[in-house]
């Protein structure tokens, strides 16, 4: 377990259950018993059950390189899935690519499937400086825009990448990060009386301090630092 929120069983039954969730939706899209005007929305729910999914599989112990075999799919669930054209991303999506990209750095995907999520990412024509710079580190003639769409909850990391001090960034990640998730979807998840809860991961964090090569030590303990997944490769 990496968590401490749920044990085991309570893992096991949520993925189960998201499983049995996805293939009735692929069915009802493939028998056509799902409304076209649906279908829309219906991948969408497809995607961010898998992405939940994904991380579930984490929080209760899987090991990265079965997180690593899952992945593809879920990015072949993204595009299909996501909502997000022509217009400024708000939070929850936002939040939904940066763990795709992040991802795709801490799983060592292949450059053609990190450059499949980076396509659904520019469909919808939205620059920002953590998103840049994740995807500069792997396709390197990306360029950087100095902007942070959410720059109050996410600014902290720009600070770790102009000053690599891992030590404030272990303090933001004890004291402050959870409570700026406030306005997330998947906030106070744990609390919620439905099987809701997949995990509370900062894997931004982890992938820039990936990308940047830092010592990490002091956050080998920190509940919401995707330590393991950093170094699984070590």
């Amino acid at each position: 377990m990496r968590t401490k929120f749920k044990n085991l069983d309570y893992f096991q039954n949520y993925i189960s259950l998201n499983h049995e969730d996805i293939q009735f939706f692929e069915d009802g899209i493939k028998s056509g018993t799902t409304k076209e005007e649906r279908i829309p929305a219906v991948n969408r729910q497809i995607f961010t059950t898998s992405i939940h999914t994904l991380i579930a599989k984490y929080s209760s112990g899987s090991d990265p390189d079965e997180i690593k075999k899952d992945f593809p799919e879920v990015i072949n669930r993204l595009e299909k899935g996501w909502q997000n054209e022509g217009k400024k991303i708000f939070f929850d999506n936002y939040i939904l690519m940066l763990w795709m990209l992040s991802l795709g750095i801490l799983l060592e995907i292949s450059d053609d499937d990190f450059r499949k999520i980076v396509k659904v990412l520019d469909s919808s024509s939205q620059k920002d400086f953590l998103y840049d710079t994740i995807i500069s580190s792997k396709l390197t003639d990306r360029k950087i825009n100095s902007e942070i769409l959410y720059l109050d909850e996410f600014g902290f990391l720009k600070n770790l990448l102009e000053k690599k001090d891992i030590a404030a960034l272990a303090s933001y990640l004890n004291n402050t990060w959870y409570k700026k998730m406030k306005s997330a979807y998947w906030f106070d998840n744990d609390k919620n009386k439905n099987d809701v809860f997949f995990g509370y991961w900062s894997f931004e964090s982890g992938a820039l301090v990936k990308i940047l090569g830092l010592n990490d030590t002091l956050l080998k303990d920190q509940p919401y630092y995707p330590y393991d997944l950093v170094h699984w490769k070590d």
